[in-house]
């Protein structure tokens, strides 16, 4: 059977009874009769077993009180009417009474001093044995003849020749010492609870604790604590702070009172940085408490903060697996960009519009030691001079008319730990130039309007279209920039120098949008799939895809002809029975499909048709240019949207 929560420990057998009563249905209470050394015995297994409070009186009490037992003992206080009912049991024994009792008992009497008459003799004892025995003689000599007291007192009253009379506890004092022991207990679950919330937060926080008296020495000493100093918490508690963490510096707060965040130090070989705030007691300082956290820890946390702030879904989606093609072009490419993808070093991607250096840029950041933080990326040349800075370096409230309430961070920020594509960078204006070089020197950002410098650790990659070696020497682009930026490089092949790769990417998008059709797969015919291959492919891979998602619409699956690729390349075309090749898919007569390849008329066209194709084609896509900004009343952000190309690129295209 388990213990109860509260032991009432009786000295004799009557005050038990008492007990019993007083104690009312509820069964949160055992009862014991022991006292003196028995009685501690008892407590100290009682407390081993579960037990929260223990209740007795007297000497017994005080004896378990001053004993190894650290549960809290709820004495059993002798009151006025127990007093008094013990003084008129001894005066009708008759003759002259005195009391021996401890200070408390004995100060009670005050207030009984006009009841009882003057003939009462009191003497204030210890709690020890030899000093009630004292007491009992310093009675006998003042002539008296009975001794009201304790168990103790009565007992070495009688063998010294005297009578006695035991004071005994009524009731409503034994229920109101029940009671205290029930409020206790119920105070000592709330503490525990606290304690014990105490205990898991400072034991699973990731930060190290550390709490020192106002002499210097450790009473807080948590797990992190002992992971970071190799230190134990029970050999660093009571030791001097100095002596466990010389670095500490929190002990200079018991001087200073002034609390200090963000100090930085070094505890071994591992830099921390510390929060150190002093605790204050009355309005004197008490003690310290110190944070400490490792540094590349918080630096992590910050990172990924400031993803989850940004809320943009800052991640590459591209792996090295979804660049399709194994041309010599691109295999040779490869190569060098996984291993430039294990460096942490700048990248510099050069490779004409619509190449994908974005798809290489989110690969690179996936094959690298960054793949789990954030990948930023901002087109150089979509926005106007002073919104490309606002992106660039964020700004904070009330930095500029319309600036948004809270402020808001850069891509330099959200980017932190991870990496950032700057794209388009030859499109940067020279002062922007100027503050993009100095957050790579220096790697920290400064936020529009504001006065503090942030850190930031990025990996940086930049990528163009244009030749910046030129411009450096045009002096269109910084020198000093250029060579910060082109630590490693490499070039995107042109869709025109990969060969095959050209048709291993048309299916794959045509497959796509087949598929969101919900139209049967199509595939290219010998004669539709040599022109794919023979054509320029000025606008490279976005073109490509432009163009099968064009071919996706305009036919139903099955067999894709040249003339239908044509249509999809938006050039004029050629009479179908010209070429032979709607006729040979679809004529149920022609036995064998080598016997067109013979065609003097094919071979015509294979050979003639590249060299008219492109001059038809240039015609006609600047026609399309001129109705596309007529259409637009000008607006050359419209017009390069209507043609499904890049604002730069129709620039280029109108020069």
């Amino acid at each position: 059977m388990p213990m109860a929560e509260i032991l009432f420990i009786s000295p004799y057998l009557e005050l038990a009874e008492i007990a019993l009563k007083a104690m009312g249905n509820e069964d949160d209470l055992d009862i014991e009769v022991t006292r003196m050394d028995e009685a501690v015995e008892l407590a100290s297994k009682a407390e081993k077993q579960g037990c929260q409070v223990i209740v007795s009186r007297g000497l017994t009490a005080s004896k378990i009180r001053n004993s190894k037992v650290e549960l809290p003992v709820i004495d059993i206080r002798i009151g006025g009417y127990d007093l008094l009912m013990a003084y008129n049991e001894a005066k009708n024994i008759g003759g002259k009474v005195g009391i021996v009792d401890v200070e408390d008992v004995i100060l009670g009497l005050v207030s009984l001093e006009k009841i009882v008459d003057d003939t009462l003799v009191k003497y204030t004892c210890k709690n020890d044995l030899d000093d009630i025995g004292n007491g009992i003689n310093y009675l006998k000599k003042k002539g008296v003849d009975v001794v009201i007291g304790k168990i103790a007192m009565a007992r070495e009253a009688r063998t010294r020749g005297l009578d006695a009379v035991i004071i005994t506890s009524a009731y409503e004092t034994v229920r109101m010492a029940i009671l205290e022991a029930r409020r206790v207990n119920t105070v000592r679950k709330k503490e525990r609870s606290k304690a014990e919330q105490l205990k898991v937060m400072l034991n699973f926080t990731h930060d190290c604790i550390i709490a020192i008296d106002k002499e210097g020495k450790i009473t807080v000493f948590n797990k992190m604590a002992e992971k970071l100093t190799g230190w134990s918490a029970k050999k660093a508690i009571n030791r001097s702070v100095t002596e466990v963490i010389p670095n500490a510096g929190c002990q200079h707060l018991l001087k200073s009172g002034i609390p200090e965040l963000g100090a930085i130090f070094e505890i071994g070989n591992v830099k921390v940085v510390g929060n150190r705030v002093p605790i204050i007691v009355d309005g004197k300082i008490d003690g310290v408490i110190t944070t400490i956290q490792k540094l590349e820890v918080l630096q992590k946390i910050e990172s990924k903060i400031r993803f989850k702030l940004s809320d943009r879904g800052l991640i590459a989606r591209h792996n090295f697996e979804d660049i399709i093609g194994k041309s010599d072009a691109l295999t040779s490419t490869m190569d060098l960009v996984r291993d430039y993808a294990a460096i942490d070093s700048t990248i510099l991607i050069y490779g004409q519009t619509g190449t994908g250096k974005e798809i290489f840029a989110h690969a690179i950041h996936n094959g690298s030691k960054r793949k789990n933080e954030p990948f930023v990326a901002i087109n150089c040349a979509a926005l106007p001079e002073s919104i490309l800075e606002s992106e660039l370096f964020g700004y904070v409230e009330g930095a500029f008319t319309g600036a948004s309430k809270g402020g808001k961070a850069g891509v330099f920020e959200m980017a932190h730990g991870g990496t950032l594509l700057l794209d388009e960078v030859g499109e940067m204006s020279p002062m922007l130039q100027s503050r993009l070089l100095r957050v790579i020197e220096q790697r920290e950002v400064m936020r529009l309007g504001d006065n503090r410098i942030l850190p930031v650790n990025v990996r940086l990659i930049a990528a163009t279209h244009k030749n910046l070696q030129e411009m450096v020497a045009s002096g269109s682009f910084r020198e000093d920039l250029y060579y910060r930026l082109n630590v490693l490089s490499f070039t995107v092949p042109p869709l025109r120098k990969r060969g095959e790769d050209i048709l291993e990417i048309a299916q794959k998008f045509l497959r796509e949008f087949y598929a969101a059709q919900g139209k049967p797969p199509g595939v290219f015919s010998d004669h539709s799939a040599q022109l794919l291959l023979e054509y320029e492919w000025p606008g490279n891979i976005r073109q490509l895809r432009n163009v099968m998602e064009r071919l996706s619409v305009m036919t139903g699956g099955g067999v894709i002809t040249t003339d239908d690729v044509r249509k999809g390349l938006q050039i004029p075309g050629i009479n179908p029975a010209e070429t032979g090749d709607r006729t040979a898919v679809e004529s149920p007569n022609i036995q064998n499909q080598n016997d067109l390849d013979k065609d003097n008329s094919d071979k015509n066209i294979s050979k003639a048709a590249p060299v008219i194709l492109l001059r038809e084609k240039a015609t006609y896509e600047k026609q399309l240019i001129v109705d596309a900004v007529k259409k637009c009343e000008g607006n050359k952000a419209k017009a390069a949207r209507l043609l499904g190309i890049s604002r730069t690129t129709l620039w280029r295209k109108m020069q």
